[in-house]
């Protein structure tokens, strides 16, 4: 099984409207169906503003997620305490048939060393829903540890239970 990354461009937004509009991606991503004109807007903005590096997530030549990669930006006044250099992401896997398979580990351990590499990040922090069991179980299997919890609201502003977990580069598996 061979992951690897390509930027998203303009020709995704297809693919990225397909995805967004499936309930197991929507539940923990948007919350929504996103009409296709949202999902061009949302990216381009995106793309335009570069304060994220956005990637299609490829498994043998295979679009099955997309990633986005920025800087850690603490709103939340956590302590972080030594790292100076932090950032965070966020994934899905689009494609059903790649879920429960060990698939997302192993796209988490890939993304772990490229930051750590091409960021220089000396820590990396997620942020999913508490309720978010399995991605939760990947990260820790991936060597975060649950730090913090804090209540937030989703993108719709329902509350939630945020999970804050770190990785630091020495213990990146």
């Amino acid at each position: 099984m061979n992951i690897s990354f390509r930027k998203v461009n303009n020709n995704d937004f297809n693919l990225l409207h397909t995805w967004c509009s499936q309930e197991f991606i929507y539940e923990w991503f948007e919350q929504r169906v996103l009409s296709y004109d949202e999902i061009v807007n949302k990216y381009t903005n995106k793309l335009n503003s570069g304060k994220q590096h956005l990637f299609i997530i490829q498994c043998d030549n295979k679009d099955i997620g997309l990633m986005q990669i920025y800087k850690f930006e603490n709103d939340i006044g956590i302590n972080i305490g030594k790292y100076n250099n932090v950032y965070e992401y966020d994934l899905f896997i689009g494609e059903e048939e790649y879920l429960s398979k060990g698939v997302g580990t192993i796209i988490v351990k890939n993304i772990n060393n490229i930051i750590y590499s091409k960021y220089n990040a000396d820590a990396i922090i997620l942020r999913p829903f508490k309720r978010n069991v399995r991605a939760i179980k990947c990260y820790k299997k991936c060597g975060y540890e649950i730090i913090s919890e804090y209540n937030g609201t989703d993108t719709i502003g329902n509350p939630e239970i945020i999970t804050v977990l770190l990785n630091e580069k020495n213990t990146n598996n």
